[in-house]
């Protein structure tokens, strides 16, 4: 089998579905799927079980999965070692993390990193799952631990505080109005936060990225964490509780063939720079004054 052909094996493998498949591989799922058959009538073996809900690994399927990873690993590891070697401050680089920490810190700062390097394009993409960096889905992450996998190294960017707001004239009343995650994440330590620190509050409104619970919040829906740098700058917006209710660590990991890569340290070098020169804001330090009074 070429590479070519494993990589539609293993992404129909790793996603499941045709369709799901399609989006990795950007093709349609007819594509995949004619594909598919192709290979296993060249292989003479059924790779895939098709059932209702997706495509299941058959035997030769899993012995196919494993040997196209391990040529996947062998070609990202090249790739890894060619990249890590260039020595200019210039092409594409994948950076990962919550939207907010991009629209209202990164972003509005970009136009000073490409000015100091006219060659990056940089690709933001924000998702609640983490990315795989040995894969290249990203070439850095924005995460709230230390990194622990043993081909990654970190660096420390600095502290990111949290706090409640509502938006400025919302009236709570003793069962405030609460924004709250989806519904799959109500066992989560932010959702438990969110249930004790107001525990007679009700759940008006869910949103799956800090974006939606900004908005929402913004809209008067009802009382939204957020992070500092973001609750502290927007004038429409108060803190319901005067103290920040929780902080995070955030690091700039990278995979360790990658961390010397010019491009890599020059992009977080300039995170390191952004965090040090708004820690106070970023803390949630700035000072607390409340705009009236309520009842929760």
């Amino acid at each position: 089998m070429s590479w070519d052909d494993l990589k539609f094996v293993l992404a129909v493998g790793r996603a499941g579905t045709l369709a799901a498949a399609a989006r990795l591989l950007m093709v349609d799922a007819t594509t995949v799927g004619r594909r598919i058959l192709a290979i296993e009538a060249d292989l003479g073996a059924r790779l895939f079980e098709r059932t209702g809900t997706g495509y299941l690994p058959t035997h030769a399927g899993h012995k196919a999965l494993s040997h196209a990873q391990t040529m996947e690993l062998t070609a990202l590891s090249l790739s890894h070692q060619i990249e890590g070697s260039d020595k200019n401050v210039e092409g594409p680089l994948r950076l990962t993390g919550l939207d907010a920490i991009f629209d209202a810190l990164i972003i509005v700062r970009l136009p000073q990193l490409l000015a100091r390097h006219p060659g990056l394009e940089i690709t933001f993409s924000s998702n609640l799952e983490l990315l795989d960096l040995s894969r290249r889905e990203a070439d850095i992450a924005l995460r709230n631990r230390e990194p622990t996998h043993p081909d990654s190294v970190g660096r420390k960017l600095g502290q990111v505080a949290q706090a409640a707001y509502a938006a400025v004239g919302l009236e709570l009343g003793e069962a405030p109005p609460l924004i709250a995650l989806p519904r799959e994440n109500d066992g989560t330590a932010f959702s438990k936060m969110q249930r004790d620190l107001f525990p007679r509050g009700r759940i008006a409104a869910r949103g799956n990225s800090e974006g939606h619970i900004l908005a929402l919040t913004r809209a008067g829906i009802g009382i939204g964490i957020l992070d500092c740098f973001v609750g502290d700058s927007d004038p429409s917006l108060r803190r319901v509780l005067s103290n920040p209710i929780a902080s995070q660590i955030v690091w700039a990991e990278s995979h360790v063939s990658m961390a010397r890569a010019p491009r890599v340290r020059a992009v977080i070098d300039f995170l390191g720079e952004i965090f040090a020169e708004n820690s106070d804001l970023l803390q949630g330090q700035r000072p607390f004054q409340p705009k009236q009074k309520d009842s929760i």
